[in-house]
């Protein structure tokens, strides 16, 4: 039997992100990430290949960060971002000789380089100080040299956009976009002020660039974003307005921009593709026919999110972009006129993806593998790289699909892991894990911590319920001011069918989980049901009373959960998880990231204290410095411990020994049936009453004897009141790459062919890094609760 995973494997994945192809198609370029386990640190390194060679041709190499590649028009040279000393920095290397050259000098670091049509020059974004009266700054100089600057005497807060999780404190900074030329030289800033550019992108003639962003007075109080033109001069048009505006391109014909904005000003609406006269006018939607939301919605542990991809064919007819459906992303492309179509697609991720010479390379997960790189040619694909291959020799659970029929008749997909060595007439202990989001989704993509809790002994259940991406804008509206109302149903239910319809779940060992949205859902769920055993709320909400005005997203929010809590606060108060803390019976560990603006870990310390005060189980694990994405992005010994104590915790109080079937229960598996069409139903938006939240199937018996099923009770009065890169180079560089010519865009694929052939998987990997001795045995790990 092969061995399952183990928290500790983080340090043999490698994950490729950051696709590029060359204006010609011949070449790709890519980042490859690792987690090092001596410097306890995450790296990455700059791979370029020839897109059929089975080797990889050049790699920027060695202990740094060089990562998000971009070509020059003429393909001679690669831009890229190497962080050799304090912040990041913008270089560009050249590919006849191997030399390269820094190009931004900016204290503060920079990022995100774009070339000009003509290569002469790049754009890129710099974070600078724009509001002095934001921060009283330390003078002294930084205490090493990896510091950009001492932490501050103080931090002013003059408006809400004063924090953003995985940024920070803003400290008065903000980020603007810069030119410099492509042979070096002074970079020249091009807006200024207090307010950030999110994206930009040269026009045609590179005498323009466009920006989106917000520089209006009082911008933290409205949810538009401008997009903006602007000149070497810095003079700023505006051209058009919309709801969270990202991903500006400019088309190669010069006439129009597009760009992925909301369909409106409310909560739970489609992201969709717009274009707008580059010289300003109405923007017009180019993909209202297309019920899906433009960008990735399915989320894994394997990495964090990053912007919306999008580039336009050579002609400047069509434009690319990701949308994901049921389970899955795919990409697509869309024409002025509004006609959609799928050009790859499967039962799987495409985070990331480029189009160039008729040519689409992309990275994509699936429940094997947490990413390869793909082409597709002339419409057969291929890939191109085999990252992890000692996969194969590790238990790795397939998901086993299911839909469900919720009791107003709509239908959702899940997924079941089962673990080695599956007995159908034995039971199993379960885990349930809840997305966060709550606009995101599960789906055909690798999961570590699923993967980990599989190999242990446990089944696995994940779905989607109403509120999820990748169903439809009518299905993603439906949460919205009703967290803890038909979503908690739809859970339940679904948890309720998969345990009737495979008969190998133990109803007295259950447990649940999940981060974000998810770790409210936890929440709330053991403050309305006894049937779980065990329960993880990761990076959660506990009080949306006093969570409104506390994370860095607050105008969301407002759409999202309704008005302000002030001066009733009874209608977020009867949403709240820590109003039923004392209904509260099941052992709860929380996890959180001490610099998670997102969901403040005073969220989860709320709810800690509460249960701690009422003599309950529970145990607070905290991360230092890490934000909201430290399942994704932190430090690696913190997610290998952050994986050790949510698996040690399952293990505690669910054990993961099978049971015997009672006898006369039959055990049946039958065939999962397949995710059907939605019924054509308008389930109302409106929320129902918390009350009709609390109906549940009969809870299954706990630890605790005393425990009594939860009746929701009435609110109290008082409760209501409460250096150089090294350059491995084949023998010969890439030719420079001639005027391009008119070239065939790629053919849509009508069904997605996968060609592998040895040559194609063989793999590039980075040099291995040196990995510290691994922790005993999940079994040995120490968990203390006071």
């Amino acid at each position: 039997m092969p061995a399952p995973l183990r928290p500790e494997d983080i340090y043999r994945f490698r994950w490729l992100d950051h696709v590029r192809l060359s204006p010609n198609g011949e070449y790709v370029a890519y980042e490859l990430r690792w987690a090092d386990a001596e410097s306890r640190s995450n790296q990455s390194r700059v791979v370029v290949r020839r897109v059929l060679d089975p080797e990889p041709i050049e790699a920027v190499v060695g202990q740094r960060h060089d990562h998000a590649p971009e070509w020059s028009p003429d393909g001679r040279r690669l831009a890229f971002v190497s962080k050799r000393g304090a912040a990041d920095q913008i270089f560009v290397l050249d590919l006849g000789s191997g030399g390269s050259r820094q190009l931004s000098s900016l204290p503060e670091g920079a990022s995100s380089p774009v070339w000009s049509s003509d290569g002469t020059h790049l754009g890129f974004l710099g974070t600078v100080i724009s509001e002095p009266n934001g921060v009283v700054d330390d003078p002294r100089p930084p205490e090493s040299g990896d510091q950009v600057r001492r932490t501050p005497v103080a931090r002013v807060a003059s408006t809400l956009d004063y924090k953003y999780d995985g940024v920070g404190y803003r400290d008065g900074r903000h980020q603007h976009v810069f030119v410099v030329s492509a042979d070096g030289g002074q970079a020249t800033q091009l807006t200024n002020g207090a307010w950030d550019v999110g994206g930009f992108d040269w026009s045609a003639d590179g005498t323009r660039l466009v920006v989106s962003g917000n520089a209006d007075e009082d911008r933290d109080l409205h949810r538009e974003t401008h997009l903006y033109t602007v000149d070497f001069s810095g003079n700023l048009e505006k051209v058009a307005t919309g709801y969270d505006i990202v991903s500006p391109i400019w088309s190669p014909r010069g006439d129009v921009i597009a760009y992925s904005a909301l369909n409106g000003d409310e909560a739970g609406l489609l992201d969709r593709m717009w274009v707008v006269p580059a010289t300003g006018g109405t923007p017009r939607c180019i993909t209202a026919n297309l019920d899906l939301a433009v960008g990735d919605g399915v989320i894994s542990d394997m990495r964090a999110g990053h912007g919306v991809p999008m580039c336009w064919s050579r002609d400047g007819d069509r434009v690319y972009f990701p949308a994901s459906g049921p389970g899955a992303t795919a990409i697509y492309s869309v024409d002025l006129e509004g006609n959609v179509r799928a050009e790859v697609a499967g039962q799987r991720r495409i985070y990331d993806f480029d189009v160039s010479g008729g040519v689409i390379a992309f990275a994509a997960s699936d429940t094997s593998d947490p990413g390869e790189l793909h082409v597709v040619m002339q419409g057969a694909e291929a890939r191109l790289t085999d990252l992890n291959p000692w996969l194969r020799e590790r238990y790795i659970a397939q998901p086993e699909e299911h839909s469900f029929t919720a009791p107003d008749g709509w239908v959702m997909q899940g997924w079941l892991l089962k673990p080695p060595g599956f007995d159908p007439s034995k039971l199993y202990p379960l885990v349930m894990e809840v997305h966060g989001g709550p606009h995101a989704e599960y789906g055909w993509a690798f999961f570590h911590e699923f993967q980990v809790l599989a190999g242990m002994g446990f089944l696995v259940f994940y779905m989607n319920p109403r509120g999820s991406d990748g169903y439809g804008e009518v299905f993603r509206r439906a949460v919205v001011k009703d967290w803890g109302g038909k979503d908690y149903i739809d859970l339940m239910t679904a948890l309720d069918q998969v345990i009737e319809r495979t008969g190998v779940v133990d109803t007295a060992r259950m447990g649940i989980g999940g981060g974000s949205y998810g770790g409210f859902m936890t929440n709330w769920a053991i403050g309305h049901t006894n049937r779980f055993s065990a329960a993880v709320s990761m990076r959660s909400i506990s009080n949306l009373v006093s969570e409104y005005s506390q994370h860095d997203i607050v105008l969301w929010g407002e759409l999202e959960l309704g008005p302000p809590p002030w001066p009733d606060p009874d209608a977020l108060w009867e949403r709240s998880p820590i109003k039923y803390v004392r209904e509260m019976k099941t052992p709860l560990l929380l996890t959180c990231g001490e610099m998670d603006l997102r969901c403040a870990i005073s969220q989860s310390e709320e709810l800690f204290g509460a249960l701690r005060l009422l003599g309950q189980t529970a145990e607070l694990v905290r991360f230092p410095e890490e934000s909201h994405d430290v399942s994704r992005s932190g430090r690696p010994d913190r997610r290998v411990e952050r994986l050790r104590r949510i698996a040690a915790w399952f293990e505690r109080f669910l054990g993961t020994q099978t049971a015997e079937r009672p006898a006369g229960v039959a055990a049946t598996v039958p065939p999962a049936p397949a995710m059907e069409e939605q019924p054509a139903l308008e389930p109302e938006l409106e929320p129902e009453p918390v009350a009709q939240a609390a109906v549940e199937s009969e809870p299954a018996p706990q630890p605790e004897p005393e425990a009594e099923p939860f009746e929701l009770p009435a609110p109290t009065a008082e409760e209501a009141a409460e250096s150089e890169p090294v350059v491995v180079a084949e023998s010969q560089a890439p030719e420079p790459e001639p005027e391009p010519a008119p070239e065939p865009e790629p053919e849509p694929l009508a069904e997605t062919v996968a060609i592998e052939t040895p040559e194609m998987a063989a793999a590039e990997a980075p040099p291995e890094p040196v990995v510290a001795e691994e922790p005993e045995a999940l079994a040995d790990t120490q968990v203390v609760t006071t």
